[in-house]
């Protein structure tokens, strides 16, 4: 047998091996120790917080009905226009058509609580929603048309498509064609 060979198969040593081990364990007692410390602050101001609350009531709703819930703005009964949220059955399309079938189904029983009040000419339909080059089509029935304050009908489609973020712009069509109610965006 060649001395080379003997060597080969002797280990150096295990000095290496216990550097290695020694730097694990300060990573683990130092990860166990930020865990203890900071694990209570963090929980806390999680609950405190009450998104929690939020959470499971959105997913209790959302599971048990196969709704989501949309974010659409109502006139209040004191003339101001706010967002309420309210759940919308998911009809299979985007989450864009779901919000304006929210929207145009007009105030939910909570959303009615808080005062809630649609100009939209309640027999409105939509026919149809695209989101292209980050601009909304929505095209709605003719009876949009028939909204006693069409101003304040169309303050309520703009401001529910400007809560997407994806959502620079909207062009409303009534019937498949351009309604120049405001091109001010």
């Amino acid at each position: 047998m060649d001395d080379n060979e003997g060597k080969a198969k002797i280990p150096k040593g295990t000095r290496g091996g216990k550097h290695t081990l020694i730097l694990v364990g300060i990573w683990v007692l130092f990860t166990l120790t930020v865990l203890v410390i900071g694990l209570p602050v963090v929980g806390a101001s999680i609950r405190k917080s009450g998104v929690l609350t939020l959470l499971s009531t959105a997913s209790d709703t959302t599971k048990k009905t196969g709704h989501h819930m949309a974010r659409v703005w109502f006139y209040t009964s004191g003339g101001q226009l706010r967002p309420f949220t309210q759940a919308q059955a998911r009809m299979g399309g985007s989450a864009y058509h779901d919000t304006f079938e929210s929207l145009l189904s007009g105030a939910k029983e909570q959303a009615l609580k808080g005062g809630a009040v649609s100009l939209i000419e309640p027999r409105t339909t939509l026919r149809g929603i695209t989101l292209s080059n980050k601009v909304l089509y929505i095209d709605l029935s003719r009876h949009f048309l028939e909204s006693e304050d069409l101003k304040g009908a169309y303050e309520q489609l703009r401001l529910t498509a400007k809560g997407f973020s994806q959502v620079k712009g909207m062009v409303l069509l009534i019937g498949g064609e351009r309604e120049p109610l405001a091109d001010d965006w």
